[in-house]
């Protein structure tokens, strides 16, 4: 069995459904991609604002704030692997903060693919989380999780450590984030400014000279330059919407970031990808 096929099975094993805490804090959803021409940026913006209402945590205008991600996977990257193969039941694991927001909270989650709908439940932590490594690997629950996270937690922690996952990759990007008016859950993302570093460390502190670009033609795929656009619904589509999709003649993609840098990472390398990658060129 090749390392790839006995990563796979290991990421289905530790996949495997476990009862539901009553305090789960999962969210069920359907999300949508789209690479999309910047010259269609401000006429979607105005589309969108018909219907919805900036995120309050966006700040300035366009209303905007900074991801700050740190990506886990094993030495097999199976994680990666999951999402490249198109495995129908797969999972990310992350730690997620915001950059200029002062002390921002942490938040360790765990996102599913199973079949179409994506799932995604985090455990937040309060201000002063600096030692990642410890909150994550530490012996106590620490103090500074917040409650009715707990069983989110545990299941982050049940699932790096049954993969042997660590850090690999720290992500950067700027997200203009909206929400609908009316609909009980639709959200619209625009996605730019994509950056991303290799690293090991147990940290959300970037190397700031090392950033990589992650809006290059060649990471995109695309003969332009481009944003990610992602639309976010329960189990109704909103009218609007469908109007959107079509309206802009729009084509859906599987683009991952965590996907984009390790093929980036592996261009440098020397390695080559098909014109058919849905996130690189060679």
């Amino acid at each position: 069995m090749s390392p790839i096929s006995k990563g796979i099975r290991l990421m289905r094993r530790a996949l495997n459904p476990r009862p539901l805490a009553p305090k789960d804090n999962s969210i069920a959803r359907y999300e949508i991609k789209y690479v999309v021409d910047v010259r269609l940026m401000e006429p979607i913006r105005e589309f969108v604002s018909l219907f919805c209402r900036p995120d309050p945590y966006g700040q300035g205008t366009p209303p905007l704030y900074t991801v700050q991600t740190l990506q886990f996977d094993n030495h097999l990257g199976t994680l990666y692997h999951g999402k490249e193969d198109k495995s129908p039941n797969r999972f990310k694991l992350r730690a997620r903060t915001y950059v200029g927001r002062g002390q921002a909270p942490l938040f360790l989650e765990i996102k599913r693919k199973l079949g179409e709908v994506v799932v995604k439940s985090r455990a937040v932590f309060k201000l002063g989380w600096e030692d990642i490594e410890d909150l994550i690997l530490g012996n106590k629950m620490s103090p500074l999780l917040r409650e009715g996270n707990e069983f989110a937690f545990l299941e982050f922690r049940r699932l790096l450590q049954e993969i042997g996952a660590a850090p690999v990759y720290l992500l950067r990007y700027s997200r203009e984030s909206y929400m609908s008016e009316n609909d009980m859950y639709a959200r619209v993302t625009f996605d730019g400014n994509m950056l991303y570093q290799p690293t090991r460390r147990w940290s959300l502190e970037a190397r700031e000279n090392q950033w990589r670009n992650m809006d290059s033609l060649t990471a995109m795929n695309r003969p332009y330059p481009s944003f990610i656009l992602e639309l976010k619904t329960g189990e109704n589509m909103p009218t609007w919407m469908s109007e959107l999709i079509e309206r802009y003649n729009l084509t859906r993609t599987d683009f991952c970031k965590y996907a984009t840098a390790v093929r980036l990472e592996s261009l440098y390398h020397g390695t080559q990808y098909s014109d058919a990658s849905d996130n690189c060129s060679h």
